[in-house]
């Protein structure tokens, strides 16, 4: 896959002419409604082009994967000011603004797949190879037709993700369409994507009968995406008041969401019953192959969109552990996605996801480690240059090469359970899932307690929700699902304004203060470098403090402020306040100057709004809403 993607890359870049906007006078692929593929190369081609377009940097290549972040009890961006930041971080704290570029960038980024992908559809049904198909069974030409049905659907979720309702197209654009056309409103998206999957499902095959594997879209992914998708139409979402288009507006649950329940739990079901994926390698295991470019076709991994080494994908740069500039075969990485520093110490000590997602520190220009751990300065560890066995040379910056795994087992495993519980309540068939995921987290000595007796006790809907929810929560770190996940749930803006007050509340009682609820807070750790015992050349860092409380400082270490920073005085007011990041991090929804009127149900605006130039593109069919425009 990786070789067609590369030569398809490098075609592209010479003669892609789509203009910038989607409903341009031309199809973007170039294809048109007569193109008839003549043989199976040629459909093979011309779907690889549809993947050559994921890997564009305003698509999956970065935006998608890391930009369209917000800042969650997961995920954090310290943003520092209360003042409007026009290149773009304010998504981050939910106060984006239409005239970012980059929202237009991923926009029209987005719907080139999806009119290629439109065109190449088109292609396929006018062929003579799939008309003359029996379609009894999976073959060659219907896999790849339901291949583009799958991940055109996956596109137009993960738009309806951010933007709420989008243009809805399933049929090339021409010439002779009108530029003033509206959006369509997401359920009715989310309805007509869920039975174009189940129409495509049983003709398609599965990952391990694919010459790529999972780094194409297989049935078993096809079944999960239904499933997210049902479970998308039938969860929550941020809806205008229509008598009050200035208002943020308010969360409503589609009708008949049981009904998209149900669909969930079925196909889902189909593929914990397909036996195709399970979770065979340990959890650390896991990542370091996939820092390695090694995507087994019957483990976690359900759906990887290959990235392409020195050209496309920030895993391990953007996204991972820092790495300064050196006399290394690694090259530099930014590190720039963060985790909250509280989410460390959210992790039961016997947790093994808990060292391998949260990263403490970084590398210097010779390997050696430091300490990076702060409010919003938390490496995200499941990705690192210095995992890979055949690094890329010491110029490699950006284009690792690492695949997007935009769907796990895990992720399937966790959300089966989740549906189960939301109609029939903890069913031993949602347990037992749950149980799953758990025993990878733990050392099999720890079973018994860490994962039996833990399920076990959720014994009530709400408390097995609540646990699904802190799951996910643990097991995702990093790959940029819980703003998914919390919107659907309607735990967005509770989720939220705790983070608020537990992060406020956490730098007061590390500095004394009195706070009912909170006993004791990791108001700093401690550290020391040792000799790495791997390689006696480098050093790395003996951190205490965090599987344990420490009030004092330990012989021969050095204090690392943690909590203890967050609050304290500020000269200009002579009062003591929480630190700006505090302050302003979340301050489209909560902050310092509005925390006394917000409440955990206040709506949360989640979405991006519509970009400047896609209104005026659409002659006033597009206008923005939840307050953006006023």
């Amino acid at each position: 896959m990786k070789k067609i993607l590369l030569s398809f890359l490098l075609i592209f870049t010479l003669t892609f002419t789509a203009c910038e906007e989607y409903l341009d006078v031309q199809p973007g692929s170039g294809f048109t409604q007569a193109e008839v593929f003549k043989s199976e190369k040629d459909m093979q081609s011309a779907v690889a082009g549809v993947y050559t377009l994921m890997l564009a940097e305003d698509a999956y290549s970065n935006r998608v994967a890391f930009v369209f972040n917000t800042n969650t009890d997961v995920e954090m961006s310290g943003v520092g000011t209360n003042t409007v930041n026009g290149n773009g971080s304010d998504i981050a704290c939910y106060d984006p603004k239409p005239y970012w570029t980059t929202l237009n960038s991923t926009w029209s980024a987005m719907y080139k797949i999806i009119n290629m992908a439109n065109d190449v559809l088109e292609g396929i049904e006018s062929s003579d190879l799939y008309k003359a198909d029996p379609k009894t069974q999976p073959s060659n030409v219907t896999q790849m037709y339901g291949e583009v049905k799958t991940i055109r659907a996956m596109v137009y979720l993960d738009m309806i993700r951010i933007w709420g309702d989008v243009v809805f197209r399933t049929k090339s654009s021409t010439g002779d369409e009108n530029f003033a056309v509206g959006v369509t409103d997401r359920n009715t998206i989310l309805e007509f994507l869920i039975d174009d999957l189940k129409s495509v499902e049983p003709l398609m095959k599965n990952a391990s009968e694919l010459d790529y594997g999972v780094e194409r879209a297989s049935r078993s992914f096809n079944q999960g995406l239904i499933g997210l998708l049902a479970l998308t139409r039938g969860g929550w979402t941020l809806r205008p008041d229509e008598n009050n288009p200035a208002s943020i507006g308010h969360m409503e649950r589609g009708k008949n969401y049981e009904l998209y329940y149900d669909i969930a739990i079925q196909y889902l079901e189909k593929v914990i019953l397909g036996r195709q994926h399970d979770l065979k390698l340990g959890f650390k295991e896991f990542w370091i192959k996939q820092n390695n470019w090694e995507t087994p076709v019957n483990d976690d991994v359900m759906f990887s969109i290959p990235m392409l080494k020195n050209s496309s994908g920030e895993y391990g740069y953007f996204a991972g552990i820092p790495i300064a500039q050196g006399n290394h075969p690694y090259g530099s990485a930014s590190g720039m996605l963060s985790l909250c520093g509280e989410y460390l110490f959210s992790f039961d000590n016997k947790d093994l996801r808990r060292d391998v997602t949260c990263a403490p520190y970084g590398y210097d220009l010779n390997l050696n480690q430091e300490m990076r751990l702060g409010l919003a300065r938390l490496a995200v560890g499941k990705w690192s240059k210095l995992y890979m066995t055949s690094p890329l040379g010491g110029t490699s910056e950006k284009g690792t090469g690492v695949n997007y795994s935009w769907m796990r087992f895990a992720d399937v495993l966790l959300m089966y359970a989740e549906a189960v519980n939301e109609l029939f309540g903890p069913r031993e068939d949602a347990k037992e899932c749950l149980r799953r995921v758990r025993r990878r987290a733990f050392a099999q000595a720890d079973w018994g307690t860490k994962v039996d007796n833990y399920v076990a006790s959720k014994s009530s809907p709400e408390l097995f929700f609540n646990a699904i929810m802190d799951e996910r929560k643990w097991e995702f770190g990093g790959e940029s699902k819980r703003k998914f996940d919390l919107a659907r749930w309607n735990k967005y803006s509770e989720v939220v304004y705790n983070q608020y007050f537990k992060l406020f509340n956490w730098g007061r009682v590390a500095n004394g203060a009195y706070v009912p609820g909170i006993d004791q807070v990791p108001g700093n750790v401690y550290y020391k470098l040792v000799t790495d015992p791997a390689n006696s050349s480098r050093k790395i860092l003996d951190i205490q403090g965090i599987n344990q409380i420490l009030t004092a400082n330990p012989a021969g270490y050095t204090v690392h402020p943690f909590a203890m920073s967050w609050y304290s005085l500020n000269n200009d007011t002579a009062s003591y306040e929480p630190i700006n990041e505090i302050k302003w991090s979340f301050r489209g929804f909560i902050n310092y100057n509005n925390s006394s009127s917000v409440s955990p149900t206040t709506p949360l605006r989640y979405l991006c709004p519509y970009p400047s130039k896609v209104i005026t593109d659409h002659r006033g069919a597009i206008q923005n809403l939840y307050g953006f425009n006023f």
